[in-house]
């Protein structure tokens, strides 16, 4: 298929409706390889049109100006699909897609024809039986109400409702917000979607015209985004004095607060721009979130870093952890609010809860349970012991149908199972079961040296899935973990052997049960404890 894209967009290859346009053409090419043949209208040299109607009597089809529009009349003639990008100006086309549109005369015959509906029209000179028309745009509002009326009316008179295709985007401008990245990678993928449909079918499904047609953000949100990024004031709206970057890209991260977050009490988080010298204060609220300059009150959360670092950490550049790790910024006060920052202000897609519930995840309770079962029980019985361990593994194998079984599981299941079937086999019981410890203990210990720490796979769903692998604060604090509970059970190898030699033997699980209870109790405070001392670190300046 040959595509004609017209880009009449003033920023030409900067165009917010262009990133929309080439999602779409992805979309196609995924389905069949398309020649696409883009024209950046900006760019080209095309005159005004004169009125002198000499392509219709004089030289017919043939336009007297000479420039580049002769060549683009051409490409619309060969192509089969033809796009027009751009964005709404002042409820139209920008005036040089429009000169454009004005220069199309020759395409036409100047003789008057009655159409279908009883309205006047003139025939096409080439014969256009098949061709397709797209229309992609974007706008300044959050609704296409009363604002495309006008050009949409234009189009369909020019091409019929049948034959034109659109899509029609309002709140385009955010486009050009790196920190909303993920909800405009989402619009863009739906369009991508739509381009697939199109290629297959020559037309979009229901479903996906519904969810192009949802604003990107709420009317309110988008409002207060669009007045931040103008650094315009309420009440009305006049021009701020002087410009605080610091504030304008506060009221951003105000505008996107997700109040489903919100949980029993307000929270204040406190920003302190140091190059800046400025504090201001962020307060979470039921239904809102409010930008104070003044009046402070006592803060939940204080943050303290740079405007560029913080720039560059909101819009994807920089991790938030790494940069709490290089010491870029400092935290004092409550640190689970941290934690938290994605689910106040981050951009969750409408997907996200599914994608959640169909996938698995991992559970440690099942990894421990086989080896919990052959500790107490081979201790007082080794043939029962065996059995209650042979179960274990199978209930562990079995729980992979809905829970992730991660490498350590399978591990597990086939050490505990060699285990269990020497103890049914009249095994040395002592030596079993600390073998058995100092096999869970080097199982740990290995997965120090390993990219992935053992105590990671298993807490990682806590800190965003997979992505918290990208962190190198959340694997450093479970690389300690990991090696702490290692240590942990290669010493429990050593006192159990001792231990199965007493009259306590048959109490050895019980026992040393204490042990990984306290571990526990220890790894809990750890995980909120370590993460916050580096955030209280010194910071770089």
């Amino acid at each position: 298929m040959n595509i004609l894209v017209l880009n009449g967009s003033p920023r030409g290859e900067n165009s917010n409706t262009l990133k929309i346009t080439k999602a779409f053409l992805d979309g196609m090419n995924s389905f069949h390889v398309n020649h696409v043949d883009v024209i950046n209208v900006r760019q080209a040299n095309i005159e005004q049109c004169r009125g002198c109607f000499t392509c219709w009597d004089k030289t017919p089809g043939k336009c007297v100006i000479q420039d580049d529009m002769q060549g683009i009349l051409e490409k619309i003639i060969d192509a089969d699909l033809i796009i027009w990008s751009f964005p709404l100006y002042f409820f139209g086309m920008p005036s040089k897609i429009k000169g454009l549109m004005d220069r199309m005369l020759p395409l036409s015959l100047p003789r008057i024809e009655e159409r279908a509906d009883g309205n006047p029209s003139h025939p096409s000179r080439y014969n256009m039986t098949g061709k397709r028309y797209m229309l992609i745009s974007t706008c300044g509002f959050y609704t296409a109400e009363n604002n495309y009326n006008a050009l949409l009316e234009q189009f369909r008179i020019l091409y019929g409702e049948k034959n034109i295709t659109k899509i029609i985007c309002p709140e385009g401008e955010l486009f050009r917000v790196p920190q909303l990245a993920a909800r405009i990678n989402e619009y863009l993928e739906a369009v991508r979607k739509a381009g697939s449909e199109f290629a297959r079918t020559g037309t979009l499904y229901e479903d996906t015209k519904q969810q192009l047609e949802q604003p990107l953000y709420p009317p309110k949100a988008f409002i207060e985004m669009a007045n931040a990024s103008w650094n315009v004031s309420e009440p009305d709206f006049a021009p701020r004095q002087k410009s605080d970057p610091g504030l304008k890209l506060l009221r951003q991260m105000a505008a996107v607060y997700r109040p489903q977050g919100h949980k029993e009490k307000d929270i204040v988080i406190e920003i302190h721009f140091t190059d800046l010298e400025k504090t201001y204060q962020l307060c979470l609220g039921k239904n809102d979130c409010q930008v104070r300059t003044e009046s402070f009150t006592p803060y939940t959360t204080r943050i303290e870093t740079s405007l560029d670092v913080w720039i560059a950490i909101s819009e994807g550049r920089m991790s938030g952890a790494k940069a709490m790790m290089d010491h870029q910024y400092r935290v004092t006060g409550d640190f689970n609010t941290m934690h938290k920052m994605n689910e106040y202000f981050g951009q969750k897609s409408m997907h996200d809860d599914t994608n959640t519930a169909m996938s698995h995840k991992t559970n440690m309770t099942l990894l421990i349970l086989p080896w919990f079962l052959i500790w107490v029980f081979i201790a007082i019985s080794p043939v029962w012991g065996g059995v209650a361990g042979i179960l274990g593994c199978a209930f562990l194998a079995l729980a992979g149908s809905r829970w992730e079984l991660t490498l350590y599981d399978r591990f597990s299941i086939v050490a505990v199972t060699i285990l269990s079937l020497l103890s049914i086999l009249n095994g040395n019981t002592r030596l079993l079961v600390t073998l058995s410890y100092a096999l869970f203990g080097v199982m740990w210990m290995i997965s120090c040296l390993s990219p992935v720490p053992l105590t990671a796979h298993y807490s990682k769903e806590g800190f965003g899935g997979e992505k918290a692998y990208q962190n190198p604060l959340f694997m450093q604090t479970n690389r300690i973990l990991t090696l702490c509970w290692g240590i942990l059970y290669l010493l429990t190898t050593i006192w159990t052997y001792f231990l199965m030699g007493t009259s306590l033997s048959p109490w050895t699980g019980l026992i040393n049960s204490a042990c990984p209870a306290l571990m526990g109790v220890f790894t809990a405070w750890f995980q909120k404890w370590y993460p916050a001392k580096v955030a209280r670190s010194s910071l770089i300046k």
